[in-house]
């Protein structure tokens, strides 16, 4: 089975484009990676549903792809899947965390791996770079979403007559 439009043309536009102009984010300082209420960071605290999106520069225009996560499991395995909705989707693996700064890799088409490197805010969104080929291709940005509502069950039919 072949891998969705949407990885595909993301990962044709990221390996068209090259190194991006954007530096790799900095080495945390000292003392950066703590929580703030002092409990050790987890990759366990990641698991969940988050939304953003995938920006991609290409010379003098940029594309903007819209992209989740879902992160499932506990540490130390923890993997999911992401997502660009109504397209397609690529397993999330090798989930490390350590302090504010996260990294992963989603499989995408033809066992391409897109290595992700971020760092979590406070808020629990994650900025940073997806890189393909060990060089950024994309800028992602994605912040703790709602998973999909399940639709409601029908209601109880009324009895007919007005009773």
């Amino acid at each position: 089975m072949r891998v969705s439009s949407a990885f595909a043309v993301f990962l044709t536009i990221a390996a068209c484009a090259g190194p991006t102009a954007h530096a790799q984010p900095a080495a945390p300082r000292a003392g950066a990676g703590k929580s703030k209420a002092g409990a050790p960071a987890t990759a366990s605290g990641l698991t969940g549903s988050y939304a953003g999106t995938a920006t991609v520069p290409l010379g003098d225009s940029t594309i903007v792809v819209p992209v989740s996560y879902v992160f499932t499991g506990t540490a130390p395995a923890i993997t999911g899947t992401a997502m660009v909705p109504g397209q397609g989707s690529g397993t999330i693996s090798q989930v490390a965390r350590d302090g504010a700064r996260v990294r992963f890799r989603v499989t995408a088409g033809e066992g391409k791996l897109l290595e992700h490197d971020g760092t979590v805010a406070a808020n629990g969104s994650i900025e940073g770079f997806v890189n393909l080929d060990g060089k950024p291709v994309a800028k992602f940005k994605i912040a703790p979403a709602a998973l999909p509502a399940k639709p409601a069950a029908p209601a109880a039919a009324k009895p007919r007559g007005g009773q």
